[in-house]
């Protein structure tokens, strides 16, 4: 590391290389830690930057997600926002070191393709085969910035479940959502699902059963 890498990584800046030629990923922010240090250029506060440690949880076309923590300058306006515990951040990764790490505050978070092979892998259409009858009635919804391998996109989903026997529960998931299954998204929304009671998040909405109830096609 030349001394110029060196002073870099000391005041948290970012290779220029990095952000020129690293590859666009999602970073969601798990924590942001404050190092006591500061940069600026100016004297306006739009050009203050706090030295952060950033932990982040990086998702990356069609790679397992990863965690990495980066020291950079964060700029003071935006830490509040960083902070809440649910911030998303567009990243630059080097594709040959999934370490370096760079947040990329003039992009936008991609949306991305999740990695197939993974331990849930057939495990949604596992469940819709195999899991009990139940409603879910949404509470609300969220696009979660990513796609799973048949290029639907995934939704964070907040649910309350209605299964025969068992007392009402509410749980949240992440559930991919076709296009038609787009309005009935919104609160109340009434749908069939398969679940596994008892077992927090193994929930999964039938959309071809829900879009064919909501036009007429089953008798709900």
């Amino acid at each position: 590391m030349g001394f110029m890498d060196k002073m870099r990584s000391v005041v948290g800046g970012v290779p220029p290389e990095l952000l020129a030629s690293g590859t666009l990923a999602r970073g969601e922010v798990v924590s942001v830690q404050m190092t006591g240090m500061s940069v600026s250029h100016g004297n306006q506060v739009t050009s203050q930057k706090q030295v952060c440690n950033v932990t982040l949880n990086v998702i990356m076309d069609n790679t397992p997600p990863f965690q990495a923590t980066v020291k950079q300058g964060i700029p003071v306006l935006l830490i509040p926002q960083m902070s809440t515990g649910s911030a998303v951040v567009a990243v630059r990764v080097n594709p040959a070191n999934h370490q370096e790490v760079a947040i990329d505050f003039d992009s936008d978070p991609p949306t991305v393709t999740l990695a197939s092979g993974g331990p849930n892998t057939g495990s949604a259409a596992e469940l819709l085969a195999t899991g009990t009858a139940a409603r879910a009635i949404i509470i609300q919804s969220e696009p979660l910035g990513v796609r799973n391998q048949a290029g639907v996109d995934m939704y964070a989903l907040g649910v309350t479940i209605l299964c025969e026997g068992f007392a009402p529960y509410q749980t949240q998931v992440g559930n991919p959502v076709p296009p038609s299954g787009l309005p009935l998204l919104y609160p109340g929304s009434n749908l069939p699902a398969k679940v596994r009671p008892g077992q927090q998040g193994q929930v999964i909405i039938d959309w071809e059963a829900a879009v064919a109830q909501a036009t007429g096609g089953v008798p709900s």
